[in-house]
């Protein structure tokens, strides 16, 4: 029971860097939880002249903690709603970082999408989608103005063509 109390307790002071010396806080939150364990108990008793083994269970409330960790960001999402002759964008900027840019084809023709960022050479793009379906692209931006736009022939010039920024 002493080293059930102590556990419980724990240390009473952290010796961690924190906000008060200047810092940054190192110390990471903790979830805790009480739960009921079984916990088996074994007793040796002589009865009639002989020693008998009396196993019970003894049901006791114990704090169980884990360190949580850090939430990992989402990635930005951006919504590209293609049809004849146009995209529409859920949004004309988002947070620079992990994204995920999807195209949702609603028009009548197959329609692909290239995404460049300005002043690179570096082009990623989608497969030729199908009416009706939805393709992705994941990738990293960062901060400036990228270019979308359809190649296959005339669609960017007959209006298939935008932009949007990452910062």
């Amino acid at each position: 029971m002493v080293v059930l109390a102590a556990a419980l307790i724990g240390p009473a002071h952290s010796s961690a860097a924190g906000p008060a010396d200047g810092q940054p806080s190192t110390i990471r939150a903790k979830k805790c939880s009480w739960d009921w364990k079984r916990k088996k108990v074994v007793r040796w008793v002589w009865r009639d002249g002989v020693s008998k083994r009396i196993v019970r269970y003894r049901r006791v409330k114990v704090r169980i903690c884990r360190t949580v960790p850090d939430p990992v960001p989402a990635p930005a999402r951006l919504g590209v709603k293609a049809y004849e002759f146009g995209f529409t964008l859920s949004a004309k900027s988002l947070v620079a970082g992990d994204t995920i840019i999807e195209l949702n084809n609603q028009g009548e023709d197959a329609h692909d999408l290239h995404v460049q960022r300005s002043g690179s050479d570096e082009e990623l793009s989608t497969p030729e989608t199908e009416p009706g379906t939805q393709s992705r692209i994941r990738f990293t931006t960062t901060p400036g103005t990228y270019r979308l736009w359809c190649s296959l022939p005339n669609h960017a010039s007959w209006g298939m063509d935008t932009t949007f920024e990452a910062g």
